[in-house]
């Protein structure tokens, strides 16, 4: 696979080198390149600005948001600090059409119906916690926001850098990088739930041609819920970029961070019918043991050559080493017949159980990108290799214990930790790799000055190995036969997008991008069924004003998915049945965004989602066709958050506000949950030029409300989100 690579990237710089003799007849002066990180044309940092003028997640082409044919938003490091954000979840709640779920204490995305699949540094994707395999078994943990400049998100099917997975979106997070002049910032803040966080970024030119950039976290953070102990986050971030040569840079870096968190796996119960159960907002019915610890080390470099102006070669690699070990019981009915908690009432505890997990991450990528000469006019062309290999091993030990307890008088101190290494009933050990190699080549075609084709392929080979040893089982040896799993697929996916220029700043698009995601189920021909097949459907308006400081755009979008698996119920098949792929749904909908600086002082993110999706084919007697497809997604979505530096003062005084509003939702099991708004607010003092204070206030109303869940039951599942919560935050810069 390494000769594959080396390979590509030879013949990616033969193609650029012969592309070059054919559009510059006249010899380049190396000399005269100005040579800049790839992630520097679309960086945030110093903007102050809620959008970016620029970003390649879509095609891998640097595009700004007008010239890319799809729905995109981005959020960028201004907006994270007004709001006081430092993890993935709450950064994409405040995100144009992105639903985030709630699910066994941890988080998944979905946008217009489904998940988000794989999550990008710097454009390498690693498979989110829980798209592959039970959530449990993923050692994978999200890095802190600190190490991050802006976060791009993308709305539908991205077949050009992602080929595999569900058709919601893409979210590609941005690193930091090293400047050239000196600075150096922080922050220090705590909250009322007793939250206490220190940030520290170095950065600036290190010697000649060498910059470098330094970032640390430390976070304790109880939250609002009344667990047993502590959470707390340290990291360490630290990258340096040289100049090699006269035309080529060369990035090296690396993370460490090391989180406990107490484990919320069940949330609590619900009254009888769905009323509320009478426990308390912070109720948590897990035992005092709980924990989890996850450390994660990642290395990456990247080297970038220009041949010239117009043309540049570059390569990326990351070697991520990911530790998890998670121990939890708790008092919880799961069940879909239980009907609700009644005072005096017991729920049984649902075993006590332990994960220990180790993962490894390696890819790379290569990508040339450049201008050639064509008809008369200049076009852009895009070519990639990626390889990627994700590699997680898992042990799991269980104790049963089904004690009854009533949750208004639990305590967790009830049940002692057990020894893991001796008093466990079961224990299985599982191992799952997944490699990817894909190929992908577009070009944008200027038509006319006005009008662009966005057309281009992928080619991907996907692989998954997994291996599960059945060792014991009700304290005896697990008799039942291990398994074995070698699943491949590999598939074309095209794109094409098409933009027609109004004018300087209005463009009409439209685009087609499709995606697959491998089956595992068997058809009645004992053969694993064909993948699932998504492709978006979409059209729209992009504005761009001020230089690209102001954004707005209008999405009508459709995504089919076909292929779905459904189980087919046949006795006269092995006593059993198989699998088909019978299974279709559809999604549709409108997004609608504007965010960006309105005057030199305004700035506004705003973002409204209409969505609705169904069941085109029955797929089981629960998924009927006509049937609403992705209940808890709400219909509508609207996001919004104004910032304002007032007019006195030397415009040393800021205040902002905004909303986070969604319609009703539903579980699969028919647990309801009204529409609501979430109202948060900040106001900001420049105290001096280095020093600001502010005060963040979130849900203001103290909205109670339960995160969005696809599988709430009356005994489970059921997430309180945060209550009225007020930050302090001193920021601080050199």
């Amino acid at each position: 696979m390494q000769t594959t690579a080396l390979k590509l990237s030879i013949l990616a710089t033969l193609v650029a080198s012969s592309a070059m003799a054919e559009t510059n007849t006249d010899t380049t002066d190396l000399s005269t390149v100005e040579v800049a990180a790839t992630s520097g044309n679309t960086l945030s940092e110093h903007s102050k600005s809620l959008t970016a003028s620029a970003m390649s997640t879509t095609t891998g082409l640097v595009l700004s948001p007008k010239e890319t044919p799809q729905s995109v938003s981005v959020v960028t490091k201004a907006h994270l600090d007004q709001r006081s954000v430092h993890n993935m979840e709450d950064a994409l709640k405040t995100t144009t059409g992105i639903n985030v779920i709630s699910d066994a204490g941890y988080y998944r995305y979905q946008s217009r119906g489904f998940y988000i699949d794989q999550i990008e540094e710097d454009g390498i994707s690693s498979t989110v916690r829980g798209s592959n395999a039970n959530l449990f078994r993923d050692p994978q943990s999200m890095t802190d926001l600190a190490v991050y400049d802006h976060i791009e998100v993308v709305r539908g099917a991205t077949g050009l850098t992602q080929a595999n997975g569900e058709p919601g979106g893409t979210i590609n997070a941005v690193r930091k990088r090293p400047t050239s002049e000196f600075q150096a910032n922080g922050n220090f803040l705590f909250d009322t739930n007793g939250k206490a966080r220190t940030m520290a970024d170095v950065s600036g030119t290190i010697g000649a041609g060498v910059r470098g950039r330094l970032v640390s976290v430390l976070e304790n953070d109880p939250t609002a819920v009344n667990l047993p102990s502590d959470n707390s986050k340290r990291l360490i971030y630290g990258v340096v970029d040289m100049e090699v040569g006269s035309n080529s840079q060369l990035t090296i870096g690396g993370l460490y961070q090391n989180t406990h968190t107490t484990p919320n796996v069940y949330g609590v119960p619900m009254g009888v019918n769905g009323s509320e159960s009478g426990l308390d907002r912070d109720t948590y019915l897990g035992f005092n043991w709980n924990r989890e610890k996850s450390r994660k080390f990642n290395l990456f470099a990247e080297f970038e050559t220009f041949f010239n102006d117009d043309w540049k070669l570059n390569n990326k690699v990351s070697y991520t080493k990911s530790y998890n070990t998670d121990q939890f019981g708790f008092v919880a009915n799961a069940g879909t017949s239980y009907t609700g908690l009644v005072r005096g009432n017991t729920i049984n505890t649902n075993n006590l159980q332990r994960y220990d997990n180790t993962g490894d991450q390696i890819a790379f990528q290569s990508n040339l990108t450049g201008k050639y000469s064509l008809l008369g006019r200049k076009h852009d062309l895009f070519l990639g290799y990626t390889y990627n290999r994700e590699e997680n091993d898992s042990r799991w030990r269980r104790v049963r214990n089904s004690t009854a307890f009533d949750p208004f008088t639990f305590t967790g101190s009830e049940i002692a930790e057990p020894n893991w290494n001796t008093d466990y009933n079961d224990q299985t050990f599982y191992d799952r790799t997944i490699y990817t190699n894909a190929v992908s080549f577009g070009t944008r075609f200027n038509l006319l000055d006005d009008l662009h084709l966005l057309a281009g392929t992928r080619y991907t080979q996907w692989k998954r190995i997994g291996n599960t040893n059945y060792d014991w089982f009700n304290n005896k040896v697990d008799t039942d036969a291990d398994e074995h799993s070698h699943l491949k697929r590999s598939r074309f996916v095209p794109y094409f997008g098409m933009t027609y220029d109004i004018n300087a700043n209005n463009s009409l698009y439209v685009s087609y991008t499709s995606i697959f995601k491998p089956n595992s189920g068997l058809g009645r021909d004992g053969k694993v069924i064909d993948p699932v097949l998504g492709n978006n459907q979409e059209i729209g308006w992009k504005g761009e004003w001020q230089d690209g400081k102001l954004n707005a755009s209008i999405a009508l979008f459709q995504i089919n998915q076909k292929n779905r698996p459904v189980f087919i119920e046949d006795a006269s098949y092995k006593g059993d049945g198989y699998y088909g792929t019978l299974g279709e749904v559809r999604s549709r909908g409108v997004d609608i965004e504007i965010s960006g600086n309105i005057t030199e002082d305004w700035q506004l993110m705003a973002g409204y989602t209409f969505n609705q999706s169904k069941y085109l084919e029955t797929e089981s007697s629960r998924y009927l066709a006509g049937t609403n497809f992705s209940k808890h997604t709400p219909k509508h979505m609207f996001r919004l958050y104004s910032d304002y530096n007032l007019p006195f003062d030397n415009k040393k005084w800021s205040i902002g506000a905004g909303v986070m509003m969604q319609s009703e939702t539903e579980s699969l099991y028919s647990v309801k949950q009204g529409g609501y708004a979430i109202w948060d607010a900040n106001i900001r003092y420049q105290v001096s030029k280095n020093v600001a204070l502010s005060v963040i206030g979130k849900n203001l109303t103290d909205k109670k409300y339960y995160e969005n869940n696809r599988v709430r039951v009356l005994g489970a599942n059921n997430f309180y989100g945060q209550e009225r919560t007020v930050v302090f935050n001193l920021d601080w810069k050199i």
